[in-house]
């Protein structure tokens, strides 16, 4: 029971973020400015629409109640994430040298 709860938890925030992502394609957000660079434009909308369906594949695995499904959909959300993250690091601004 506890962890049907937290799935749905996890993929609101994976269903969330992703929107967030392709919402945001053409303004800024937090320190990155997806407006003025197309390189960084394509990565923010790769991650939304691949967030989006790891979401999704999170949620047929919370539905269907399978443990090696919820698992390996746990894996995929966590896996993209951290790919998201060392994909946007590149795009962060650098402080000028002293």
């Amino acid at each position: 029971m506890v962890i049907n709860i937290l799935m749905v938890i996890f993929v609101c925030l994976a269903l969330f973020v992703g929107g967030f992502f392709l919402r945001h394609l053409h303004k800024p957000f937090l320190v990155f400015h997806p407006e003025s660079n197309p390189n960084l434009s394509g990565v923010v909308k790769f991650s939304g629409v691949s967030l989006i369906i790891a979401g999704l594949i999170a949620a047929a695995a919370t539905i269907s109640q399978n443990d090696i499904f919820i698992s390996i959909s746990l894996l995929i959300v966590v896996l993209d994430v951290v790919g998201i993250q060392l994909m946007l690091i590149t795009f962060f601004p650098k402080s000028p040298k002293k």
